[in-house]
């Protein structure tokens, strides 16, 4: 994509980005558009006349081979491919999100004690005319990515036509589900065909008694078949644990069970501080976790697969770095934003306070929003973005950022709390 500025974000499988200066943008723009590389260098001559033809002649072949190199991978790291520059992480700010979630419905048909959807919270759901204009209009803002969730997106009886829109323009599409729905074989297999390109299915534990009280429904059976079949289909897919008091004893069970599904990829994450995840006694502390983590990461090594942790922590607390699981930060308001089923525009999926609509409201006024820029900018000004003093000069900070804002708030609210009743 290419920004205001001529700067520009070239996205490989929308998990690596290589940021391009202006001029490299421009080549590589036309270089996808289908330019020889040496009508390319003569367009560049009659604009650089002062430009040595040597130096832009390297230039186009560089990124030629850049962009070659990218559509036939040979396993290396795409940010590695080519003689670039490599950035210190988070240093780029985001001059629109990389990804959108759409929570197309609120509506579930499991009934999970710690989901961070708010209790009670409905809107009124956007048409499917709507949310494909929805979808246009983040493609245009130059959004390469869009995962399907919900509450239950499958219950949405227009997801093969929204996955189909994105495809026709595009975009990399994704789905995070409970996997019920894909029990039924011809529906993961039409998502497919409407141009899919992962899955993650939330699975609470490899055992059915513990998964269906955790997800407070008989869904045990429908969710592995589900997982099953977007296997069959050709999907790409993982699953995603909560860590909770009631999981955590079985993590590696629980990921032992999905590699003899035939899942190579298996997340977990900590419980978010939202909806009925707030205040939950079943919630383990950071120092709690820790052990966790290590084995499953052991375990997921030797079994060959690749384990995500998703959950954005204080380092002082939890550094995922630490662990070996990589830089992990909350990506809130910045390269990640959610849309409500009425279009209303959050900061993510679990932080319930709008910026706008992004059906009725200009893009600008949604992204340079007070709320917005405050999150955003919480690294260049820890005091107004409501870090704690022990933050503002802390090394860590940069890959920090604070760890997550909602948790960050409720604990705030909780130290109030105990002030007023003199504790």
């Amino acid at each position: 994509r290419t920004h205001p500025d001529g700067s520009g974000a070239l996205f490989v499988d929308v998990s690596h980005v290589i940021h391009l200066t202006p001029s490299a943008a421009l080549i590589a723009r036309m270089l996808l558009d289908g330019m020889a590389p040496g009508r390319l260098v003569s367009i560049l001559r009659e604009r650089h006349p002062s430009a040595p033809l040597e130096r832009l002649q390297a230039d186009v072949q560089l990124l030629d081979g850049v962009i070659g190199a990218l559509r036939a991978p040979d396993g290396r790291c795409p940010s590695h491919v080519g003689q670039f520059e490599r950035s210190p992480i988070f240093s780029h700010r985001a001059q629109a999100p990389y990804k959108a979630d759409l929570a197309l419905t609120y509506n579930c048909n499991n009934r999970c004690a710690h989901c961070y959807n708010e209790p009670g919270r409905t809107s009124p759901g956007l048409s499917l005319a709507q949310w494909q204009e929805a979808i246009r209009r983040l493609a245009a803002i130059g959004v390469p990515h869009l995962v399907f969730t919900g509450g239950e997106p499958t219950l949405h009886d227009g997801l093969p036509d929204l996955v189909r829109c994105a495809e026709r323009l595009g975009l990399v599409t994704g789905l995070n589900t409970n996997g019920r729905r894909l029990a039924n074989a011809p529906f993961a297999r039409r998502l497919k065909r409407a141009g899919l390109d992962h899955v993650q299915i939330t699975l609470a534990s490899h055992r059915s008694a513990l998964h269906d009280r955790t997800v407070g429904a008989s869904a045990y059976a429908e969710t592995v078949e589900g997982i099953r079949n977007c296997l069959a289909a050709g999907l790409h897919i993982l699953t995603n644990t909560t860590l909770t008091r009631r999981t955590a004893g079985e993590a590696l069970a629980t990921l032992e069970f999905v590699h003899e599904l035939g899942v190579r990829t298996c997340a977990m994450n900590g419980m978010i501080c939202a909806g009925g995840g707030r205040d939950n006694p079943e919630a383990l502390g950071e120092a709690e976790l820790v052990p966790v983590l290590r084995a499953v990461q052991e375990r997921a090594e030797a079994l060959g697969m690749r384990f995500l942790w998703y959950t954005p922590t204080e380092y002082c607390a939890l550094s995922p770095v630490e662990l070996g699981l990589g830089a992990k930060a909350c990506n809130a308001a910045e390269y990640s934003i959610c849309v409500e089923p009425n279009g209303d525009v959050l900061p993510c999926q679990s932080y319930y306070e709008p910026a706008g609509n992004l059906l009725r409201d200009e893009w600008p006024t949604i992204w340079d929003s007070p709320l917005f820029r405050r999150i955003r900018l919480r690294r260049e000004n820890p005091r107004v973005a409501g870090l704690d003093e022990r933050c503002y000069e802390c090394p860590d900070l940069t890959l920090c950022g604070g760890g997550c804002p909602l948790q960050r708030e409720a604990r705030r609210k909780e130290a109030l709390v105990h002030v007023r009743e003199g504790d």
